[in-house]
């Protein structure tokens, strides 16, 4: 399976007062979008719930097929790896406080520790990685491939693979993987096809090279989809199912809030609060967890000017009470949170979510590999000598970072 083959066509007019929106009916996203954890991307996320945001950046360059870690702080160029199965799609995940990376590529798995030393598949995939759960602060790294495979390591604080085990997608009863992912504690939650959620314990797998769960909860859901733990409170998780949202407490193995999907779902993001974004004709809805409860934002077209964007990513962070997101003008196919899921006419736009104020829009230059963190934008640009701006999401100062890729191109 393509991994972008994986990602539903959405299209999510999202507006500023200013601007007005056309809505188009999107009919059910597709079957397969069930996955563990987030979908890869090219680079690390610059901000996890459990390590905060981190001035360190890594990123698979596409123009010369390297990673590359950058010190944002300083905008220098820090140390470079060459991957094996260079022309492959690369993924990278990134642990700041041990300063190591996880490479990952259809059929490839490969850790770079603190020490620029590498462990080439600690366990071996034979598909291509679709999604992936990491909780650096736990050392936890679990890989799903487009084979239903599951790929379990634990590290330690230098990056080092202490444990690994390769598991299958039968769980429980016959029960097969729907979804899942970490939550704070180190434990995976998993969903499975049978509608029961079970709580595994990573390590002890690891260690008993099979499953070690919980008793299936019996959740009365039909058709799971999405699951995530919420931050904070990790024996609460977040389920989207066949018409509806719902919150699952796996203490008391009971469903405390719940409502009914009555839009078009557009997304479903897991940054840095867990919320769902849905869609009807006049109105853009935003479904999210507050004291244990399932509450909905809604902002409402304007009319005016006519304008079409399609949801690429959303934030939300309920602590420093924003909600950002990017869209474009260009038609996507994804359904998951890719900022690079089209390279022109990328707009960032940033709210006061608890007021409903628009606090900044600024476009993103076309035609980068971009990352986005709570006060700055990083955009990396195709050129072969090497060249990425940080751009303040405030000011819109920039900051440049030339020619880093000098030392690689042969003198010939």
């Amino acid at each position: 399976m393509d991994f972008k083959k994986l990602l539903f066509i959405t299209g999510l007019a999202l507006c500023t007062g200013l601007v007005s929106c056309t809505y188009r009916p999107l009919g059910e996203d597709p079957d397969d979008n069930n996955i563990i954890g987030n979908a890869p991307k090219n680079v690390a996320a610059l901000t996890t719930p459990d390590e905060g945001q981190s001035q360190s950046l890594v990123i698979f360059d596409k123009a010369v097929r390297l990673i590359h870690q950058f010190d944002l702080t300083e905008m220098k160029h820090v140390r470079s790896f060459g991957v094996r199965n260079p022309e492959l799609d690369h993924y990278v995940l990134y642990g700041n406080n041990g300063n190591y990376i996880v490479d990952l590529s259809e059929k490839g798995l490969s850790v770079f520790n603190r020490y620029d030393q590498v462990t080439h598949n600690p366990v071996k995939f034979q598909g291509k990685p679709i999604s992936a759960a990491f909780l650096p602060s736990k050392g936890l790294v679990v890989v799903y491939d487009d084979l239903m495979s599951v790929g379990l390591l634990k590290l330690n604080n230098n990056g080092d693979v202490e444990k690994h085990w390769l598991g299958g997608a039968a769980i429980a009863n016959g029960g097969t993987i729907a979804a899942g992912d970490l939550n704070d504690n180190g434990q995976l939650i998993l969903a499975l096809s049978d509608n029961t959620v079970v709580v595994v314990n990573p390590e002890a797998s690891m260690d008993a090279k099979d499953w070690v769960t919980t008793t299936p909860i019996a959740t009365g859901l039909t058709g799971i989809k999405w699951l995530a733990p919420i931050p904070k409170t990790p024996n609460q998780v977040l389920i989207r199912s066949s018409g509806k949202i719902s919150l699952l407490d796996v203490s008391t193995q009971a469903i405390i809030s719940s409502y009914d999907i009555t839009d078009d779902v557009t997304k479903v993001s897991k940054f840095n609060d867990p919320h769902v974004v849905m869609q009807n004709s006049s109105q853009v809805k935003v479904a999210y967890v507050k004291n244990s409860q399932i509450e909905v934002k809604t902002f409402y077209f304007h009319t005016g000017k006519f304008a079409m964007n399609y949801l690429m990513s959303s934030n939300l962070d309920l602590t420093k009470n924003t909600w950002s997101f990017v869209d474009t003008k260009e038609p996507v196919s994804y359904f998951f949170n890719d900022i690079d899921a089209a390279k022109k006419n990328r707009r960032f736009v940033r709210y006061d979510f608890a007021q409903v104020v628009a606090t900044h829009e600024m476009s993103v230059d076309n035609d980068t590999q971009v990352e986005i963190a709570e006060d700055f934008i990083f955009a990396l640009f195709p050129h072969t000598l090497g060249y990425a701006v940080r751009i303040n999401i405030d000011t819109e100062q920039r900051s440049e970072l030339s020619k880093f890729n000098l030392k690689f191109i042969p003198a010939d």
